[in-house]
């Protein structure tokens, strides 16, 4: 992610530029790119379907040659005229057995192409030929003992296929006791048929002809080179009834062989995409080039919208730091700017007007706080007298041996020290109750010790943090309102316990109650504030998470706080105080 940031521009002109390159041009290119893939093979995916389909009409109709062939040899073996000729060659003048092999009699089915010769021999010398010749002596015998007949016969093959220079047929002429009475040869000379077949079809492929070895045996244009070692590979592959097909993109063309019928041979195809696909690359160059030069357009557009909107932000940019400076008189021309940016240059010239009011504020703000400071030093200088003069009177006391206003002057000098530190708010539960009780001896002294208190604190929260004289106007109070006619069982129980996360604190009488209390005018002449001072500081320090409720108990009153449970960390020697949240 570093990295990226580092890369990535910081100017905002320089960003928009990047984001419209990599987000909207770089897509568009590969997309274009991706549509012409996808155009180019779909066209060459159309193209390999019309090579299989040219490439099965051409070996259909190589077939047909050959099954032509085929069949004029089993017309040959039975029909009783050629079986006639051939058995009694006598019949026939030398004018009759020159077209004795283009005899009209034929069907016209059984009439061959020029590119297939007809050679048959009888058993009395004669050898008959398509072209009218007729040999007799040595070149009968010559004819009679190729190889093509070896074997064949009444006990063995009847006929076979030989490949060469040309397919050649080679038969013996069995009559109904199976006796040989003719020698038949077929000729196929593909080496023209292979042209002329493929010269008038739709796509223009070169054809070729190869054994099972992957030998060249014929092609229709000798002067065009073939891949004949992707050929080769493709033969390979274990025999299969449909057209074999490769595409082969790096010489881009289209290879599709077929094996042909009753045959180790196979018909290949090569067709040449670049002479179909030639239009489609200019095409290609044509949307490229266009689109380059849209995109240089959308660019420079780009740019120049860019270095609009970069102007005036680098102008605010400018004045805010001068503004961050201190110069808080700087302000924009909002002349300069249009639109929203002038908006924007009105906002930050009232913003500076308003951060500029802000700060006479402040200033006279910080002005009466150091007024209402030195009002305070003032103020704290009555308790600090007050305390010089209990330390005068307690050591007096103690001179005199009245022991009771000794304790009296340090109960009374607690509460007076505590209250001389107004920047504390917040006091360990156990400082606090050490407040409690020294105020409690005082009231007892007077009381001459008539009232019991009773302290029952939860394991663990002497460190409780609680607000500084929290518990005092609430002693204070059940001294003053509860036990306005003191019994004898006069009590007090101070509770602390935890409730989840906030911590519980209170003090129950056995007084004369709320309902009671109010009864009495003398109890009402005066408003006490204890109460209400504590509900503000409580909404002060804690807002809602902090709460005082008074409780009319079966006999008495009960206060009970409510605040959040937070532990101070004991001080030690050596460390600093310091402030946990202990749940959380």
């Amino acid at each position: 992610m570093g990295g990226w940031k580092r890369i990535w521009p910081q100017k905002f002109r320089n960003r928009l530029f990047a984001a419209v390159v990599i987000f909207l041009l770089l897509p568009f290119f590969l997309l274009q790119i991706y549509n012409y893939r996808m155009m180019e093979r779909t066209v060459s995916r159309e193209f390999q379907e019309k090579a299989i389909e040219q490439l099965n009409v051409v070996n259909d109709a190589l077939n047909n040659e050959i099954n032509k062939a085929f069949l004029y040899y089993v017309y040959l073996e039975r029909d009783p005229y050629t079986r006639s000729v051939l058995l009694y060659p006598g019949q026939l003048n030398p004018a009759e057995k020159a077209v004795f092999l283009q005899s009209t009699a034929r069907p016209a089915s059984l009439e061959l192409p020029a590119q297939i010769t007809v050679t048959l021999a009888d058993r009395s010398g004669t050898l008959y030929r398509t072209d009218g010749l007729v040999q007799t002596g040595q070149e009968h015998a010559n004819f009679v003992r190729e190889s093509g007949f070896a074997g064949l016969g009444a006990e063995g093959d009847s006929f076979r296929w030989v490949t060469g220079e040309d397919l050649s047929m080679y038969a013996v002429l069995l009559d109904n006791r199976q006796q040989p009475f003719g020698y038949l040869r077929i000729n196929f000379y593909y080496d023209g048929w292979l042209a002329e077949a493929s010269r008038d079809l739709l796509l223009q492929q070169h054809y070729v002809l190869m054994d099972q070895g992957g030998q060249l045996l014929n092609s229709s244009d000798y002067f065009r080179a073939v891949d004949r070692t992707a050929i080769q590979e493709m033969i390979r592959v274990p025999e299969r009834e449909e057209p074999m097909q490769r595409v082969d993109y790096e010489s881009s063309s289209i290879l599709t062989i077929s094996p042909l019928y009753n045959l180790d041979w196979y018909l290949a195809a090569s067709m040449p995409l670049n002479t179909y696909l030639g239009n489609m690359k200019e095409l290609r160059e044509q949307n490229f080039n266009f689109s380059l030069l849209l995109s240089g357009g959308f660019l420079l557009l780009t740019f120049l919208i860019a270095g609009a909107m970069s102007r005036p932000i680098a102008l605010l940019r400018r004045k805010m730091a001068l503004s961050a400076q201190g110069e808080l008189n700087t302000r924009v021309e909002e002349s300069f700017f249009h639109g929203e940016m002038r908006d924007l240059a009105a906002t930050f010239n009232t913003m500076m007007t308003d951060i500029g009011g802000l700060l006479q504020k402040l200033k006279l703000e910080e002005r009466q706080k150091e007024a209402l400071h030195y009002q305070m030093l003032t103020a704290q200088m009555n308790p600090h007298f007050l305390l010089n003069t209990l330390n005068t009177i307690k050591w007096i006391a103690y001179e005199k041996e009245e022991d009771d206003i000794a304790e009296i002057s340090i109960s009374l000098g607690k509460l007076l020290e505590t209250s001389l530190y107004s920047d504390v708010e917040l006091i360990p539960l156990q400082n606090e109750l050490d407040l409690l009780q020294a105020y409690v001896y005082i009231q007892n002294i007077r009381y001459e010790g008539k009232v019991r208190v009773t302290l029952d604190v939860e394991e663990g929260l002497a460190y409780a943090l609680v607000p500084k004289l929290a518990l005092q106007p609430l002693m204070e109070n059940a001294f003053k309102h509860g036990f306005s006619t003191l019994q004898e069982d006069a009590r007090v129980s101070v509770r602390a316990r935890r409730s989840g996360r906030s911590l519980i604190l209170e003090l129950e009488d056995n007084g004369v109650g709320l309902a009671r209390a109010g009864e009495h005018p003398e109890l009402r002449s005066r408003k006490s504030i204890g109460i209400a001072n504590i509900r503000q500081r409580l909404q002060l320090l804690f807002r809602e998470d902090g709460s005082l409720v008074l409780l009319e108990g079966e006999k008495g009153t009960m206060a009970r706080i409510t605040i959040p449970l937070l532990i101070a960390n004991p001080f030690q020697s050596g460390g600093a105080e310091h402030v946990e949240n202990s749940s959380g």
